[in-house]
């Protein structure tokens, strides 16, 4: 991926022009960690400049509708004759590059596209085959750098309190292969291309997932939650699943105002009936955390999001059962990402849906209810408070 193969310099210097280095200017810069060595982390040195030169080439990153600006640098300067002032070269989707100067010959050479990048997340090989004036030959004729279009500049002032802030390349590879087949640019229809991929949630961890990633939660140093699109099967919390998406959005530079949202009911709030909701990241102890003594017993409030009845004892969250349903979970919250864009703003649920509002989503939840502890994490319901419209989430 980071090492397109190009042809070797020809040695007849007297009648090629040699290509020393290729820099493109309209690249974002922002790549990292070409040699893919830091896993997720947002860690590596930036991707070298200039992006191509005879001993190798490494990815880049532009705007759609941008033009692609490049400048070069030949192997000899005698070689900036005015057959160098003519070099140009043709690459795919009728894409041009060639110099806007009066023919004047100057070190290094700069050269625009005759057309803008198409309106249209990808990626591509720009495969780029050159050719010069006056019969001269261009050594190497072809060159080659692994082109990411992106909807706009990365977004990365988050990176010193968001894992998933910050640009490197195996994370701008798969945010590309996943956005890309969407074949939209509507920001919402994009959030919600990337939410179907994540049906539920899952309080429960999988030993499938590597205990570094610490699933379900995602709360590593290893990526945060971008660890999940390789475990895709195996989900995430809520949470998780709502970091991710913001990390992807940003990642591409796609246009909206994005906030991490959480929404719960409390027993003490209009019967548990109330729909209560907190930006988590400006309150991260937002959340239902209520306790009471009843008979010398600790019950706890809790959202459940499956079926209970009064008396009865469940096995912890989300444990497999014998007929392979599982056993209710017991949640705080429900966390949302909040994408407004356009005029519109929509309320995206990790694993439960979307809303135009806040209220409904309480209703992702079977109900609220008190509880006390039981042995090996289970827990004993001890009063139904509330259950919700919807029923659960399924």
């Amino acid at each position: 991926m980071a090492d397109p193969t190009t042809e070797s310099p020809q040695p007849d210097a007297a009648q090629s022009i040699a290509l020393y280095s290729i820099e493109f200017r309209s690249d974002h810069g922002l790549l990292k960690d070409c040699k893919e060595e830091s896993g997720w982390r947002n860690e590596g040195a930036l991707c070298p400049r200039p992006e191509w030169t005879p001993s190798g080439a490494v990815p880049l990153s532009i705007s759609m509708g941008r033009h692609i600006v490049v400048r070069l640098e030949l192997a000899q300067r005698d070689a900036y004759s005015a057959a160098a002032a003519e070099i140009r070269a043709v690459g795919p989707g009728g894409i041009v590059l060639e110099s806007r100067g009066n023919g004047a010959v100057a070190a290094p050479l700069d050269l625009f596209s005759s057309r803008q990048l198409g309106r249209k997340i990808q990626k591509f090989n720009l495969a780029l085959s050159w050719s010069a004036g006056a019969g001269a030959m261009v050594s190497p004729a072809r060159t080659s750098n692994v082109v990411y279009v992106t909807m706009g500049r990365p977004q990365t002032d988050r990176q010193e309190v968001w894992q998933e802030d910050g640009v490197t390349l195996k994370r701008m590879d798969r945010a590309v292969s996943w956005i890309s087949p969407l074949d939209t640019l509507d920001p919402h229809e994009i959030v919600e291309g990337i939410m179907v991929k994540f049906p539920t949630y899952t309080l429960l961890p999988s030993p499938r997932v590597p205990r570094k990633y610490h699933h379900p939660t995602y709360m590593n140093d290893e990526g945060g939650a971008w660890p999940m699109t390789d475990h895709v099967e195996e989900s995430g919390e809520c949470q998780a699943i709502v970091r991710l998406i913001r990390g992807m959005l940003r990642q591409l530079g796609i246009p909206g105002r994005t906030r991490m949202i959480v929404v719960w009911g409390d027993p003490n709030v209009g019967g548990g009936r109330r729909t209560l909701s907190a930006d988590v990241e400006q309150n991260p102890w937002a959340g239902l955390d209520v306790t009471k003594v009843e008979g010398g017993r600790v019950w706890r409030a809790a959202l459940v999001d499956g079926p209970v009845e009064v008396g009865r004892t469940y096995p912890a969250s989300h444990t497999r059962l014998p007929d392979g349903t599982l056993s209710p979970g017991l949640n705080r919250y429900e966390a949302c990402l909040e994408f407004s864009h356009g005029g519109v703003t929509r309320y995206y649920a990790g694993g439960a849906g979307v809303f135009d509002s806040v209220e409904p989503i309480l209703g992702v939840f079977w109900g609220l209810i008190w509880f006390s502890s039981a042995p090996d994490d289970g827990y004993r319901v001890e009063q139904i408070v509330a259950t919700y419209r919807n029923g659960g989430w399924g």
